[in-house]
């Protein structure tokens, strides 16, 4: 993309140092005159309840994790105490010390480390609405996250304990005031069901950007900077990140805290506002320097930079201390023996094991089904040997519900045809030619009647449309004939009594 930047300064530099900024040798002679004060903020984002190191997509282990973040930050602000320190959502999703606590520990972290604030990110809403209500209680610091609506009303609005949530706020820091917007990616109820989001509505964030940068105008900030859960892509500007068009339309902001789309992006631009994003499970740790002229109170520089956590940071004591017992809990639990594979299951077959592992607990729970529509997050067969709770959430990393709904075949070969073979429709076996034509639909070894309603299981994110790639699916299931039926049923927990039930496979 034409509009991005090469970082202002280059890994080898700031990591000879420890990853601490070089002061005003890095800056230039302006960080050096004494009329320039700079004020540093450093940030996190989609850490989705890593505390200690994990693996990237590409495989590398022995990476990132919050305690080697704090490490950093320490360091940081030792260095320089005039900052801010902020977290950019997806806070506690992602891992079984997560799930135990109902997010708390993360939230206890931010609170004994003294972050300023944090937004919310749309996989904090994924446990549902009680579990957001007891983060945000638990929370010393601020949310900042201005476009939701709560029971009908706007942030900022909202009562209970979402008076807590605020669109907006001003920090006072090193004698500068800096205002601080939230944003959540408005993708929410694309991935989300509304029984999950329990009356939490996203608003249109452009809309809810200028209304806020209205408003902080009157608090005469020094400078504007967003907190946004929604950040970089390759190809530009989708309906759940757009940035470009925001920026656009919107004038004053003047850096962007990126997150959500999981993406190392130290520095870029968009419109004139600085984009900085710090990729995910706190693998990299990011930092944005604002340079002011101490008479004119002007923003004369902006730097941002991310910084690897390898295994040259150490794990930081206090962060320890604070999780050794949540963190000793879930490693019992992710050891924890299911069944024993006595060959592999292809990669081809993995999807039809899923589906009759969600057909069999729905069953149990007194909805059984006809059929499940259901895909994988991989391509890899399911080698032999043991399997434990930790091999199921690699298979499944989220926790989607299941829902039934009452289909006919027309519905059927329509969802087939959208979602062009990714998913399995288990037990059915369809064959559509190029053309979008039926040449082979069978249910149990018989054709299909096409009179007759089959009740199918689908997962809560593919019900919502899978992210606008199911836009067809969400439509009929919501149609009063579909019959939509929410359960209690929950895929990973389906998979792991499943497989304790077999034994062996």
């Amino acid at each position: 993309m034409n509009d991005r930047v090469v970082p202002s300064v280059s890994r080898r530099d700031f990591l000879a140092a420890g990853g601490a900024w070089l002061g005003a040798g890095m800056l230039g002679e302006a960080a050096a005159d004494r009329r320039a004060k700079t004020i540093s903020i450093f940030h996190t984002t989609d850490l989705h309840g890593h505390i200690v190191p994990t693996g990237n997509y590409d495989g590398v282990g022995d990476l990132g994790g919050m305690a080697r973040c704090v490490t950093q930050i320490r360091r940081w602000k030792k260095e320089f105490p005039d900052s801010l320190l902020v977290d950019i959502g997806d806070v506690y999703q992602g891992t079984p010390v997560g799930l135990n606590t109902g997010g708390k520990v993360m939230i206890e972290l931010f609170n004994k480390l003294g972050y300023d604030a944090w937004a919310l990110g749309n996989h904090d809403f994924d446990w549902g609405r009680g579990i957001v209500e007891g983060a945000l209680e638990a929370s010393k610091c601020g949310i900042i996250t201005g476009n939701l609506r709560i029971d009908g009303r706007p942030t900022g609005e909202a009562t209970g304990v979402w008076e807590k949530v605020r669109p907006w706020v001003v920090k006072e820091v090193g004698g500068f005031r800096i205002g601080l917007v939230g944003i959540i990616t408005p993708g929410l109820p694309y991935w989300l069901s509304p029984a999950t989001l329990g009356g939490v509505d996203v608003l249109n964030p452009i809309e809810s950007l200028r209304k806020s940068i209205d408003e902080i105008r009157a608090e005469k900030p020094d400078a504007i900077v967003v907190m946004g859960h929604l950040g970089f892509r390759f190809q530009g500007d989708d309906f759940a990140n757009p940035i470009h068009e925001m920026f656009r339309q919107v004038e004053g902001v003047d850096v962007l805290l990126a997150g959500h789309t999981h993406k190392d992006e130290p520095s870029w631009m968009a419109n004139k506002v600085l984009c900085t994003q710090a990729s995910y499970y706190g693998i990299h740790c990011g930092r944005v320097d604002l340079m002011f002229d101490k008479d004119s109170r002007k923003l004369i520089d902006r730097r941002a930079f991310t910084v690897l956590m390898d295994s040259r940071f150490d794990l930081d004591p206090v962060v320890m201390e604070i999780a050794k017992p949540e963190l000793a809990k879930a490693d019992q639990q992710m050891k924890k023996k299911l069944c024993t594979f006595i060959n592999e299951v292809p990669a081809a077959a993995v999807g039809a094991l899923f589906c009759e592992a969600f057909a069999a607990a729905l069953d149990k729970a007194g909805t059984p089904v006809d059929g499940v529509f259901h895909g994988t997050f991989g391509k890899e067969p399911i080698s032999s040997g043991d399997k434990t709770v930790a091999d199921v959430w690699e298979l499944l990393p989220y926790e989607n519900g299941l829902l039934t709904a009452e289909l006919n075949a027309k519905d059927l070969i329509t969802i087939v045809a959208e979602d062009k073979g990714k998913r399995t429709l288990w037990p059915f076996e369809i064959e559509l030619g190029e053309a979008g034509e039926t040449k082979k639909f069978f249910y149990k070894g018989e054709p299909v009647d096409p009179d007759r309603r089959y009740r199918i299981a689908f997962n809560t994110y593919d019900a919502q449309s899978g992210g606008q790639d199911l836009m067809r699916l969400s439509e009929i299931i919501a149609r009063p004939e579909s019959k939509r039926q929410d359960t209690q049923v929950a895929t990973r927990q389906a998979l792991m009594d499943y497989l304790l039930d077999k034994g062996k496979i």
